[in-house]
């Protein structure tokens, strides 16, 4: 191991004007190659401003980097050593951008982020390694109290805020949009029966520790499933802006040992790149109580806990914790591209939501307008972009009722190795940027949105999911509003435990199309109702769950070919004791604890199920399954 003295480490920083990156972001360490070290030290011995001594020691390294490449050497592998256990208060960023090889060993040290904006960057980068490290931030991004009165339409909310927890003007400007969320204190959980979220509008400061929270719809609009607000209510108030760490175009980052206590957006973002991250006992988690506070934190992160978009590899995750993420804990996904138009043989235009996520080269999957069947796949042989204005009119009829693209007149002009019979509305995923090979192991999560798989080959065992605001794992299509892909194929689920899954109201109205504490289906826009044509759900196996007391099915599968559901321990469904109105948009009636619609080729055998007020049988069989091919035997009611 070679540490850079003190002397060389200044010299490197302070000879620097632009430093030079790596030209090879894929040229590693060879085995046995020395670490070079450097120690944060050297560069906060010079300067108590946190932020400079961060840049200048990313610029050391990228400069000791540049030289080895510069001298045909091999990449080195470099450490960033931190003081043992010691505070940085930080409000830029510190990025890690075109490196290679690289580990911020954090030694128990903390980033504390001042700004309320992102604290870790990595981008165009190879193998690098987070480790002992812990982020947080003061003051809190989010806010929590305690609601002390309303108006008749329960749009405007007066909120006596926590001791200790923020009501400065910085933050309330911010909050225009995100979550409005009624909590339970014992549990740190939403209540049971709450909404799954309401949206402020805006947020004004009435008086030290008072505000006044202005909804974009009264919180009392209630459907009959959803319990009313009342005096006396605690509630979280978030909104989404920068993200904790984000990894963009990178290959095989770590984070091993991180702590994760707050974060203004998501917690750990990374789309586009090789992937193939690995999160290894990271802990996503409310921090302690802030200076002055008599109440725990209610919220980790005000979006996301982690996510993951257009990458080639997906992500393994063991041995993690997740809590209190105010969205899904877990989002693993590719993107819809539209058709607008054919212009010529094999050859289309495409409409992206993001300028992410498809390229030459890649193998694409079809699905239909309307049926969301395949129509094939095959590979793309040409890819170019360019703005065409020209053609707004016709883009924005495909993005209508769905999250609006961000790109309202850029065109993907696509060659396909082989025709399909594709028309206007119709769209295409990427299946070679989809997070395939996801792997989650070992992992807990409580309090938080869904687990969310939408890549192939992937699989989710060992896990705990304790009190999920909606379903706790989900796999499938949503191509009726975020417009994430894919199908779920190749997709094991196996020996996790789920207790008091959907704590939240919204899957048991009518339009909900996410019934299950573990659901495979897929989600479709407004108006489509009933199970869809297609069987696009392949190769699923659902067995040895532990799943206690949800509030809906235990679990729910839809439009699959190939479905293995075995072995299976079920106890207590629909725990409020009625449906309400689940079921609605299938044109079921729920009386049992396993459903499964549309499907083919499945085998529901050896699964245990407790009798309850609603569950009178331990599996149902919708009739637009083909029913020759669906074998269900050996299943108990107890």
């Amino acid at each position: 191991m070679k540490t850079v003295s003190r002397r060389r480490a200044l010299t490197l920083a302070s000879s620097l004007v632009a430093a030079p990156l790596l030209n090879s972001i894929d040229s590693l360490a060879q085995p046995g190659t020395p670490a070079t070290v450097f120690d944060i030290a050297n560069f906060t011995a010079a300067s108590p401003d946190h932020d400079a001594a961060f840049a200048k020691a990313v610029a050391a390294i990228s400069e000791a980097a540049a030289e080895a490449n510069k001298a045909g050497r091999p990449a080195p592998h470099i450490v960033l050593n931190l003081d043992r256990n010691a505070i940085y208060r930080i409000k830029r960023p510190i990025i890690l951008k075109q490196l290679s090889s690289i580990e911020v060993h954090g030694n128990g040290a903390q980033l504390i982020n001042t700004a309320r904006a992102s604290t870790l960057q990595i981008s165009d980068a190879s193998h690098v390694t987070i480790r002992d490290l812990t982020i947080d931030y003061d003051p809190l991004p989010f806010t929590q109290g305690t609601i002390a009165s309303f108006d008749g339409a329960a749009r405007e909310i007066i909120v006596k805020v926590d001791p200790g927890y923020p009501d400065d003007p910085a933050l309330l400007a911010t909050i225009t949009d995100g979550f409005f969320k009624v909590m339970d204190r014992r549990t740190r959980t939403l209540k049971p029966g709450a909404r799954d979220f309401l949206s402020p509008s805006r947020v004004e400061r009435v008086n030290d520790g008072v505000i006044k929270v202005h909804l974009q719809w009264g919180a009392n609009d209630r459907f009959p499933s959803q319990l009313p607000i009342t005096v006396g209510d605690v509630v979280a108030i978030t909104n989404s802006s920068g993200d904790a760490i984000s990894v963009t175009g990178s290959v095989s980052t770590t984070l091993l040992d991180l702590k994760l206590l707050a974060s203004p957006g998501m917690g750990i973002v990374e789309d586009a790149g090789a992937g193939g991250t690995r999160l290894q006992k990271v802990s996503v988690v409310p921090g302690p109580r802030p200076k002055g506070a008599t109440t725990d934190r209610l919220v980790s992160t005000n979006a996301d806990g982690s996510h993951f978009a257009t990458v080639e590899h997906g992500a393994t995750i063991e041995d993690c914790t997740f809590s209190n993420t105010s969205d899904d804990a877990v989002n693993v996904h590719g993107f819809y591209y539209y058709v607008i138009q054919k212009a010529g043989p094999g050859r289309y235009l495409f409409s992206p939501k993001w300028d992410v996520g498809l390229m030459a080269g890649d193998e694409i999957e079809t699905c239909e307008h309307g049926t969301f069947r395949s129509l094939g796949r095959t590979r793309i042989t040409q890819l170019t972009k360019r703005k065409a204005p020209e053609l707004k009119a016709k883009i924005a009829p495909l993005w209508k009722n769905k999250s609006p693209s961000t790109q309202p007149d850029l065109v993907y002009d696509v060659v396909l190795q082989h025709d399909l019979p594709l028309k206007t509305g119709d769209a295409v995923t990427s299946l070679s940027r989809i997070g395939a090979g996801t792997a989650i192991r070992g992992c807990s999560f409580h309090a938080c949105g869904r687990v969310l798989v939408k890549s192939p080959n992937s699989v989710v065992e060992a896990c705990q999911f304790s009190y999920s605001c909606g379903v706790a794992l989900q796999a499938g299509s949503d191509i009726g509003f975020w417009s994430e892909s894919g199908f779920a194929e190749n997709l094991t689920i196996r020996n996790n435990h789920f207790t008091h899954s959907i704590t939240g109201a919204n899957a048991l109205s009518a339009n909900s199309d996410t019934l299950g504490a573990i659901n495979i289906g897929m989600s479709v826009p407004d108006g489509a109702n009933g199970f869809q044509n297609n069987f696009q759900n392949r190769n699923i196996t659902i067995e040895g769950n532990r799943i206690d007391d949800s509030y809906i099915y235990a679990i729910f599968v839809s439009n699959a070919d190939g479905v293995r559901i075995t072995g299976n321990v079920i106890g207590q469904t629909f725990i409020r004791g009625s449906t309400f109105d689940a079921g609605q948009r299938y044109g079921v009636h729920p009386d049992s604890a396993i459903l499964i619609g549309r499907s083919k080729n499945a085998q529901i055998s050896g699964n245990t199920v407790a009798r309850g007020r609603v569950t009178k049988v331990p599996v149902a069989v919708d009739r637009t399954c083909e029913m020759g091919s669906v074998h269900v035997e050996n299943n108990k009611l107890t």
